[in-house]
Order: structure tokens, then sequence, then C-alpha cells
């Protein structure tokens, strides 16, 4: 969503006392099988959600070594939905619903009035918790060195904007805190030299006509520099091919012209309209490939191996699971646990762009690294593939040689709501 001189955030939480034991943790478990199921189970429950007239589900946590999930739920939980979360529990997955004040997207809506009210430019964040919403506003000094302009807190129309907000909040029954942090979300893309190199070269980078995820690809911005950037996922609209990305890898501007490392040009940026500027703003966006290119169901985890995509998560994936990415910089790992849905307000060419990402944390300190962006998040492989989960979107806090320990990701599941007809290229 692009508004420019102005500071916008939305968000979503839920909260309530857990009415389920949790399960004893098994012995050893296949994470990846495991994760998959329960990725499956909350795919149901969510669609059910959606053929009500208004939703009811929250957030969402889990543990899925130790075999459990719990879900926000306003008013009684549906017979459809309940018969489902039976069945989970008679495969040995413990789904527990807790009392919701609210639905997801209704303090969104909340939030959103909220973030076209503030009159502030500068990047900040909000993080969702089980007890309500927390706007970041990160301090004078932590916004100067990260080249940003910090939030006026002490003008009137600020205090007004949050004050509203918070009493909107209230009338739903969550909470709407500011808290002074020394951190702030930045996007990870890197400028560059076209011809110079990032830290390491893991991705692909002379992909044209046969095109899979996960490659090194650099586009030209309105100001003339370079910016490179790690593709996501290839995917399909109609009969023209794509690649998704994030949409901060193109300056949020559709008809951007894209290329390889190696310099061939393969598309244009696209999608940035509906992702980005529309209702839900979210951080993904799309390279349109020529209809003549061939797309692979894959991403590259080097410069010549790859993984297949099985499927692809329809729902933002809750906190608490198990993450992989590949990024030009960081590389392939598994090393990631997601968080709390989390929206991102990043500063770029004397704008601010915010947008709808979730918290992941690195069990390295290493979660994502300048040139990252876009790159492909994945639940960890079994033998089949992975499922595509999100794109690599930015990092939380002051970097350090380029590389944050808290990253911000792009669930793939907005691009099914918010494109119909997409699809990302999965095995068949």
């Amino acid at each position: 969503m692009r508004r420019p001189l102005l500071a916008v955030a939305a968000a979503l939480c839920v909260g309530a006392a857990a009415i389920v034991a949790p399960a004893a943790p098994t012995a050893a478990v296949d994470l990846p099988s495991v994760q998959a199921e329960h990725f499956e189970v909350l795919e149901r429950i969510d669609q059910l959600d959606a053929q009500q007239g208004e939703r009811s589900m929250g957030a969402v946590s889990g543990d899925p070594a130790a075999g459990w999930m719990e879900i926000g739920w306003v008013g009684e939980v549906p017979e459809s939905v309940a018969a489902v979360a039976d069945e989970a529990r008679a495969e040995g997955i413990d789904v527990r619903f807790v009392d919701a004040p609210a639905s997801a997207e209704a303090v969104a809506q909340v939030a959103e009035s909220f973030a076209a009210s503030l009159p502030a430019d500068g990047a900040f964040g909000l993080q969702i918790g089980a007890e309500g919403v927390t706007v970041e506003v990160p301090t004078e000094a932590a916004a100067q060195e990260a080249g940003t302009d910090p939030i006026p807190l002490d003008d009137r129309p600020v205090r007004d904007a949050i004050a509203a907000a918070q009493g909107e909040a209230a009338t739903l029954g969550v909470a709407l805190e500011v808290e002074v942090v020394d951190e702030v979300p930045l996007s990870a893309s890197a400028t560059i030299d076209p011809v110079g190199r990032a830290p390491i070269q893991t991705g692909r980078t002379d992909d044209a006509a046969l095109v899979s995820g996960g490659m090194r690809v650099l586009t030209q911005f309105r100001t003339g520099a370079f910016v490179s950037c790690t593709s996501g996922f290839t995917g399909v609209y109609g009969h023209r091919p794509f690649i998704l990305t994030a949409a901060h890898c193109s300056d949020y501007l559709d008809d951007r012209a894209v290329r390889n490392y190696a310099g061939t040009r393969i598309g244009t940026s696209d999608f940035i309209a509906e992702l980005n500027d529309g209702a839900r703003a979210t951080d993904l966006g799309a390279i349109a490939l020529d209809y003549e290119a061939r797309t692979h169901p894959r991403y590259y985890t080097n410069q010549t191996a790859s993984t297949a995509v099985t499927s692809a998560l329809t729902t933002a994936p809750p906190s608490g699971y198990r993450l992989c990415s590949s990024g030009q910089v960081t590389g392939w790992k598994c090393d990631l646990t997601t968080g709390a849905p989390y929206v991102a307000c990043y500063s770029s060419s004397g704008r601010t762009e915010c947008m709808h990402v979730q918290l992941v944390t690195s069990s390295a300190g290493r979660a994502f690294c300048l040139g990252d962006s876009g790159g492909p998040v994945v639940s960890p492989p079994t033998s089949q593939g992975s499922i595509a989960v999100a794109v690599v979107s930015g990092i939380r806090g002051t970097p350090v040689n380029g590389c944050g320990p808290t990253g911000l990701i792009a669930p793939v599941s907005d691009l099914y709501s918010l494109i119909w007809g997409a699809q990302l290229h999965t095995l068949p």
C-alpha cells in the first residue's frame, strides 16, 4: 500500500486462555511430515471459516514436535470445524480452541483505519501478540542510523490518531500499545553496482528460457540504481508464467525491467497494483516472464541443486513452526521459527510503504541478509519436496554486516486470496 509522506500500519490479533491440556511430546518426530499434516488441518479449518458470513478464526500457534496446535476462535466452534479437529486428534494432532475477543479480520480493519490516519513519515512496525497489538516506534537514534525519519510521538495529530485507534480496538476487547524500541524494519534488498557481487553467490544466475525459483535477479529502480534480490517461486496466471518475489524488489512498481544476474532480461515486474496497492497491502510481487518461457516447480538451493515444490500453503503459517529459506547471501538453511504476524512500514525513496508480513527468528542468529529479499521460504523438505510458505521480505533491527537475527516474511497465501486464478507451479 503506497502512502507518500504517511506511515501506515495494519494488524490482527486475538488472545485467550487454553481450554485443553497440552499433549506430551513424542520421543522421535518426523518433523517435515508432521508439520505438513498440521498445515493441512489448518488449511481445512481456514477454508471452513472463510465460508461463514463473518470470520471467527484468530491467532494460531503450535508446536509440531510436541504435536499440538492452538486456534483462537470467536464464539462457539461450528460442528464442521470441530469435526476436522476431532479427525486431527485421532491422527495424533492435539487441536485446541481458545476464546478470542474478536476475529483477526475485525482487528485488522481497526488497524487499517489507524494506518490511514497516522500523519507521520518514517519506518516502524506493529507486532501482534496474544495480549494485543504493539506499535514499535524506533528511537530517534535508531531511525537516523537506518536512514529514516523518526515518528514524532509528541505531535498532537499523531497522539490523536493513536488514541482513536486505541478506542476502536478497545470496543473489540483488544489492546493497542505504543513502545519505543531500538529496532527498525528494513527491506532485505541490496543496492549494488550492476557488475558488482553480493557477499556470497549461492543462487542460480543465468536462467532465462527455463526458469526455477531461488535465482539471483536485478531490477533498475526509478533512482537508476540496480537492486539485487532473490526470486521465490514459479507460477502461472492464465497463460502467462511468472516468478513470485517481493514487491519492494521492483521499487513497488509494475512494468520495471528485470534481468538475471548474468545480464539477460527475463521479464517485467507485475501484480504490484493488486498485491501491494490493494485493499490488503503485502510485500508480494511477480516477475512476468515471456509467454514462451518454461518454468519448473522447483527452487534452487545453490548454483545447481534444486528442490521440488509439492504444494503451497493457502493460509499464513502459525507461529512456532519451523521453516527453511534460500537466499543469495545466506544460502540454503533450515534454522527459522515462525513468530507473530507483523506489519512492516519500510522507508523507501522518500516515502513509507506498509505491508502485512510475519516475524521469523533464526536459531543461528542470522535470519536474512541484504540481497535475500524475494527468496523462497518453505517447510522443511520431505523426500518429495517442500511446501511453499512465503518469500523473504526483510529484517527487523539494525543490520550487522548486512544481516539480522530476526526476519520478516511475506506469506504466499496472500497471492491466492488477492489474485483469483494465480497459481504457484507445484508437482502434479
